[in-house]
């Protein structure tokens, strides 16, 4: 599974810029980079000052404690499922019946299987049609089979029951068709434990079971589950369709699946193959690009592990809304987050590379081989994450290769600065607790040195083995060190030992003494060692010399290590670990001559780290000089973007000119990429816009900027144009309030520069945005600037306001509900009580709405006494 992405406007594969604001100081601490690819989640500034090699570090993190966690012993084997299901939308609920198959593994007469939120008609003896006693918690179900099964026998369960999900496990998606813009959906997500909310099973990632599924809809939704459809038929009477789908292969539980919802679906047969992609019918023109290289990322797969798809020939995709996360590897049929829909424009700008390969490789690692428990979780995890960078080095290069893991190192750190565990852990409080970036970056980040340290043949060969071996079988971590042992012949109990089953990672320092032809680097392992151990690193180091570079490999264990380097001329330059592979993170303090030699450097991150550390150094005209040149010229686009960033945020070391000029090369000057041209606008609100020509000038370039080709860099112009022109922001943003966008980001923008605006034309605009029907930030922020501005309104604009507000009062969604409470109140309309009485009575809603309702009908009522008396 790959989470959710959260960043500033929630697009997908965005990158986002780390600030290295106010680097005073040598010894910055580099966890490069400075922009990072935003895969997975958003990441923070990350300089702090070096410590004192002496000093341990602050214990500003911790390591968590919980109970220790194991899952149930299981005594039955769970062999074959089926379930049939339709769905009453008014209620949201799921009417269903089971037939599982059983084998005892012991003598017993009782059965325990999970089932969570839901009501049985009965439990049954499929075969007698005997009813069983059972006896029901809020978790599991014990059934009282009447007499001893012995080892080796069978039972088949049946099962009839009605489940009323609690936004777990099963979703449904505007199931009253309340919303005109949003489809009605249904969708499931089981991983952790959550597919017992909808129907029972042996909810337990160990166990395994092939599976037949049938799904009855109205005839105008399309399924999905998992395996190959059979039959879809109509249901005589009643107007509905029964589609029937089954997988041939035993899996885990929580990668059962159902979809249903309106979408075109394309197919094609590549290979043995057929690729199934679902689309809503507005993005059927760009499903090649939503879905694009899915069938070389299959055969990628196929190569790497050494085995051919192992399950029923068919692989399904499909978006869904309101997911959770943002990808489920469910076999042969992966939902996504519906932002991976974009048109024609967006796919200038987006692509779904990363994620789309994160579920395919789970296919394999994951679903075939299947962690025994959630405390091995990041084995599923850690393959999946670092085969995302590993396609990247097929398909796209060396240097995105990099650029993607130095995302995931500092992804890793930022949430080290919180707390530190081991990735195989079992003191979680909930299983949903590993789903964090320990167990998926740093996960990566440990398969990626253990990569590096035994070779490319190596590497793969066990990677092979590893997945043949264990196929269709649960694993733990001391599994994949036993592979990984033997296909080496090597001792590696210190790697996992310390990477697997230890907390944090090593912080280094280092003293370079260079005298002619000859170097000497002393390393420090400055972590605290009280929490964390002293670790075994074999990081390459870089000696650059005048006739040339060369790397040589060196083994670091000890607190403080020294290390000699000779070269044929006179060394340059020494640099420990220049493509950031061990996960540790570097204190460096390298000269202003050693840094500019740096930047000609063809390695990505060792430009990149230097550039980091040129605002020391702002100063000096050749400096600046040389990072108005990165700008320009880098052949990296995440360089040159990093150098228009530092220009932004050391406006002042520039001339009004120099700034303008540059920002001006990369905004009409032919750099294709967005994000280097978005980057290049936050250069103009550092300009003096008091003179009047610098002011025309920089409006004139915003508004142009609006038509730009991308919508993320469009929308960024726009949201500027409120910054700094809040009192002309409604004229000149005014013609793109109607414009569709991907996820609305022109909209959003729109909103932004009003928001910032304080005149009636902004304020007539924020009501018609937030007027308009749906979940989106646009309408719910315009929404809520607007009850904010209320006690500020005169009687003709509260007058005004009042029908908004009213109308939402009956919204689908609780968000926009809960502000028309609130403003009615604000606004006294006692014509509101009515419609608070009928929303008092809306079916499914919170106790915190519900007591909202009451105190807005105690206020209004006493409002209304008042009048009255």
């Amino acid at each position: 599974m790959k989470p959710v992405a959260r960043n500033l406007i929630g697009e997908i594969n965005k990158p986002i810029f780390i600030a290295f604001n106010n680097i005073k100081g040598k010894n910055a601490l580099l966890p490069l980079l400075i922009l990072v690819f935003l895969s997975v989640s958003s990441c923070g500034p990350f300089v702090t000052p070096a410590a004192d090699p002496d000093a341990p570090e602050e214990p500003d993190w911790i390591i968590p404690e919980g109970p220790v966690q194991e899952l149930r012993e299981l005594t039955w084997d769970l062999h074959h499922q089926k379930l049939w299901v339709r769905f009453n939308f008014e209620r949201e609920q799921v009417i269903g019946q089971t037939e599982m198959l059983f084998t005892s593994d012991m003598k017993q007469d009782e059965l325990i299987f999970d089932a969570k939120t839901m009501e049985f008609d009965s439990v049954y003896d499929v075969r007698s049609n005997q009813k069983f006693e059972y006896r029901q918690d809020s978790a599991i179900v014990t059934v009282d089979l009447g007499s001893e099964f012995e080892e080796g026998d069978t039972l088949v369960l049946g099962i009839d029951f009605v489940s009323s999900p609690p936004e777990r496990g099963l979703y449904f998606v505007n199931p009253r068709g309340e919303d005109p813009v949003k489809p009605t959906q249904v969708w499931t997500l089981g991983q952790p434990e959550d597919n017992s909310f909808w129907f029972p099973t042996i909810d337990h990632p160990a166990e395994r079971a092939t599976q037949e599924t049938w799904i009855t809809v109205p005839p105008h939704f399309k399924t999905l589950s998992n395996g190959l459809m059979k039959e879809s038929r109509m249901e005589p009477g009643d107007s509905l369709r029964t589609d029937y789908w089954r997988l041939n292969q035993p899996h885990t539980p929580y990668l059962f699946v159902l979809a249903v919802g309106e979408y075109d679906i394309v197919e094609e047969l590549e290979g043995d193959i057929l690729y199934r992609y679902y689309v809503e019918p507005e993005f059927a023109a760009t499903v090649d690009r939503i879905y694009e290289n899915t069938a070389d990322m299959i055969l990628y797969s196929e190569k790497k592990t050494g085995i051919a798809y192992p399950w029923d020939p068919v692989y399904s995709q499909a978006p869904v809304h309101d997911f959770i996360a943002r990808g489920m590897e469910n076999t042969t049929a992966t939902l996504l987050y519906d932002a991976v829909q974009f048109d024609e424009r967006a796919a200038r700008d987006l692509s779904n590379q990363d994620l789309i390969m994160h579920e395919i490789i789970h296919q394999w690692l994951g679903n075939l081989v299947t962690a025994k428990n959630w405390a091995n979780l990041p084995l599923n995890e850690g393959f999946a994450n670092y085969f995302e960078s590993s396609y990247r080095l097929h398909n796209n290069g060396r240097d995105s290769y990099l650029w993607k893991n130095q995302n995931d190192r500092i992804t890793y750190f930022n949430e080290a600065e919180d707390y530190r565990r081991p990735v195989i852990f079992n003191q979680y409080q909930v299983p949903e607790d590993m789903y964090d970036r320990h167990t998926y970056q740093k996960s990566g980040q440990i398969l990626r040195m253990l990569h590096d340290y035994l070779g490319d043949e190596t590497w793969w060969e066990a990677v092979r083995t590893y997945v043949e071996k264990f196929s269709f079988d649960a694993v733990d971590v001391y599994d994949l060190q036993q592979v990984y042992e033997d296909v080496s012949e090597t001792d590696l109990d210190w790697f996992f030992k310390q990477w697997f089953h230890e907390p944090g990672h090593p912080s280094l320092e280092k003293e370079v003494s260079i005298r002619g032809n000859s170097a000497e680097m002393t390393v420090y392992q400055v972590q605290d060692t009280a929490r964390q151990p002293v670790y075994r690193l074999h990081p390459e180091v870089l000696i650059k010399a005048e006739d040339g570079s060369f790397v040589e490999k060196v083994k670091i264990e000890e607190m403080v290590e020294t290390f000699s380097f000779e070269a044929d001329s006179e060394i340059t330059d020494v640099i420990i670990d220049p493509d950031r592979v061990q996960l540790a993170e570097y204190y460096i303090d390298p000269e202003l001559d050693q840094l500019k030699h740096r930047l000609d450097d063809d390695r990505l991150l060792v430009r990149s780290e230097a550039l980091a550390l040129l605002p020391e150094y702002l100063e000096n005209a050749d400096v600046r000089e040389i990072i108005a040149r990165m700008a320009r010229e880098d052949e990296f686009w995440g360089i040159r973007m990093t150098a228009f960033e530092t220009v932004s945020e050391t406006a002042g070391y520039f001339t009004e000119r120099q700034a303008l000029d540059l920002a001006l090369h990369a905004i009409f000057d032919n750099e294709k990429r967005y994000e280097v041209r978005s980057q290049a606008l936050e250069i103009l609100p550092g300009l003096a816009l008091d003179d009047e020509e610098m002011r025309l000038s920089v409006q004139k370039h915003l508004i142009s900027m609006m038509e730009d080709t991308s919508y993320f860099v469009s929308a960024d112009a726009i949201a500027l144009t409120g910054e700094l022109f809040p009192e002309e922001a409604a004229e000149l943003v005014s013609a793109y309030k109607g414009q569709s966008s991907y996820q609305n980001v022109i909209k959003n923008a729109v909103v932004d520069a009003l928001i910032m605006s304080d005149t009636d034309e902004s304020r007539e605009m924020l009501m018609m945005l937030a007027d308009e029907p749906g979940d989106f930030r646009y309408s719910y922020d315009a929404l809520s600037h607007l009850s904010a501005l209320i006690p500020e309104m005169d009687e003709t604009m509260r007058q005004e306001i009042q029908p908004l507000f009213m109308e939402r009062i009956g919204d689908p969604y609780a968000n926009y509900r809960m502000l028309a409470y609130q403003a009615v109140v604000e606004l006294g309309v006692i014509e509101a009580l009515d419609d608070l009485e009928q929303a008092a009575d809306r079916y499914g809603i919170s106790e915190e709405e519900k007591s909202e309702i009451r105190r807005a009908i105690r206020v209004l009522e006493f409002e209304r006494n008042e009048l009255d008396g």
